[in-house]
């Protein structure tokens, strides 16, 4: 039996080397395997007790298991891996379950970082996987018209996955890209300026509604903020999702982060996460999806007659008569419940870093705001000044700036096609999972300096931080690029800079009395999107000009 056993786990290995199980599959395959051992022992076996073929079957499957364990280790470890030249700490070329447990410290950012500074360039962060810290590999993974597709992290274990982030082939995202496309043109996002503006105001008076002797929960604010926003934007008038308002007492935003979370983790390890995903470990998510269905279902019901399109108008084709690309119900709730999930989250992170950066340094938070002051002495921002508003230098300069170092993302997986490629003149085995490290590269020299790991945004005016000075825009990787990029980009820069900018003009804002910025920056974490666990409290004083403006 145990000769037998050794022999089927070689044959497994040599047959499934280059193929890829699910594992939901291969955990039945190994309970009939089970099965059929304890049947033929309890038939066959000398005993021929229940109890007997049970513990035969049991040690069968044991010896099995421990001889792929150790075949498979060794395979790994081996100059025959195709990975083998490439350097890596040795668990993390063991076993994907290492990166998973480096993502759910939420410190992967800082970590991956520190590999390459270790290691160089091309880091095994993985059994097939590559982390390649080079401005140059960006534009053969990601940028190309025939860019890499997406890797199996962005598969939901047993759930059928139809929404746009999680299409993992070009052709289909394409499809999809092209229908939600129309909901980011030009003269869609000037429609959203109105939302934009209306709900920033709203902002203004959450802050001042919150405030507990002076004391606010800055981010927990913008959060609110942004997912109201994000309500507006995807079903328009039929939007109930008022936080700002009502707080969030069903904890639609920790809810929809510990999901992301609990995606970005088990993405590391798809076979583990296909047989985690048919337990309710997802429940954190219902919330937000019960939500998210329930206001679909009511702006389906109600076609508003005198309100700009949402972004529902164009996923469900009200603007055509063509039935060709009509997505299903299933497509229809992942797609609305990605775009406030998605939208909110990245949105209201780097807004929240930004504000800290700022409200840190005093001399940013004085030009800044000289800046602002100059262009709109009375303190109020409209819709129509939105324009003007992204052609400040200085605002634009802190912008950028806060989402270079409020995006401590990870890479975006991409897998290497059947053949083969050179990236940055190395070869790539076809079939390897690749990706840039976006905060490596946020931070890196060669992208910008001096002081890359800095809050300057000097380094975006004209002369930069003096002779030598990089400042590469095309490095800030926070919404990916090419064909899986984020359509919502040209609306998240915009709602920062009218966030900032009517911050700025409303409130003087400080840091509370208790406020600990050590605290504060070792309590960010990093998944899909940024957490903090130590609040942003500030005391927010209204300004002279927002109290005029208030009493007119």
């Amino acid at each position: 039996m145990d000769t037998l056993a050794v022999f089927l786990a070689i044959v497994t290995c040599g047959t499934l080397r280059k193929r890829t199980v699910r594992g939901d599959t291969s955990l039945l395959a190994l309970a009939i395997l089970f099965a059929l051992t304890a049947a033929n022992q309890r038939i066959y076996g000398v005993d021929r007790n229940l109890w007997s073929a049970v513990l035969d079957a049991t040690l069968f499957l044991s010896f099995y298991l421990v001889t792929i364990v150790v075949i498979t280790v060794v395979y790994r470890l081996s100059p025959l891996h195709p990975l083998s030249r490439f350097p890596g700490p040795l668990l993390y070329k063991v076993t994907g379950l290492k990166l998973a447990h480096t993502a759910s410290t939420g410190k992967r950012h800082l970590i991956i970082a520190d590999l390459h500074k270790k290691y160089g360039i091309f880091v095994r962060t993985g059994p097939n996987i590559l982390s390649i810290n080079s401005r140059t590999a960006v534009h053969c993974i990601y940028t190309t018209a025939q860019c890499m597709d997406k890797s199996d992290a962005y598969r939901m274990g047993r759930l059928d996955a139809g929404g746009l982030f999680f299409l993992r082939d070009l052709r289909k995202h394409n499809e999809r890209r092209r229908i939600w496309s129309r909901a980011f043109t030009s003269a869609a996002l000037d429609s959203a300026s109105r939302i934009l503006d209306r709900r920033t105001r709203e902002l203004v008076s959450c802050i001042r509604r919150r405030q507990n002797n002076g004391v606010v929960d800055l981010g927990r604010c913008i959060q609110h903020w942004s997912y109201d926003v994000m309500g507006d934007l995807t079903f328009g008038g039929s939007n109930r999702m008022e936080l700002m308002q009502d707080d969030d007492k069903a904890k639609l935003v920790e809810g929809g982060q510990k999901a992301s979370a609990l995606f970005d983790i088990l993405g590391n390890v798809p076979p583990l996460f296909d047989i985690l995903s048919y337990l309710q470990f997802l429940g954190d998510l219902d919330s937000l999806q019960i939500l998210s269905s329930r206001l679909l279902d009511t702006r389906k019901r109600v076609r508003p007659q005198d309100a700009s399109p949402d972004i529902c108008s164009h996923l469900l084709f009200e603007d055509s008569s063509s039935q060709a690309d009509q997505l299903n119900i299933r497509q229809l709730n992942q797609d609305t419940l990605f775009a406030i999930q998605a939208g909110s989250d990245t949105t209201s992170g780097v807004l929240t870093f930004t504000l800290f950066y700022i409200i840190s340094d005093n001399k940013v938070y004085g030009r800044l705001s000289q800046e602002l002051k100059g262009c709109f002495p009375t303190g109020e921002i409209t819709f129509s000044d939105h324009s003007r508003l992204l052609q400040l230098p200085y605002l634009s300069a802190v912008v950028t700036e806060g989402l270079r170092l409020g995006s401590p993302f990870r890479a975006f997986p991409r897998v290497v096609p059947g053949g083969g490629t050179i990236i940055d003149n190395t070869f790539v085995a076809g079939g390897t999972i690749v990706g840039v490290p976006v905060w490596a590269q946020h931070i890196s020299s060669e992208n910008f300096w001096p002081k890359p790991e800095q809050f300057i945004p000097e380094r975006w005016l004209d002369g930069g931080l003096g002779p030598g000075s990089i400042a590469r825009k095309s490095a800030i990787m926070s919404f990916s690029s090419g064909p899986f990029g984020c359509l919502g980009k040209a609306l998240a820069l915009k709602e920062v800079h009218v966030a900032v900018a009517q911050l700025l003009l409303s409130f003087d804002l400080q840091f509370s009395a208790g406020f600990d910025h050590r605290k504060f920056q070792e309590g960010i974490q990093n998944t899909l999107s940024s957490t903090f666990a130590h609040p942003l409290t500030v005391n927010a004083t209204l300004c002279d000009a927002a109290i005029s403006a208030l009493s007119t």
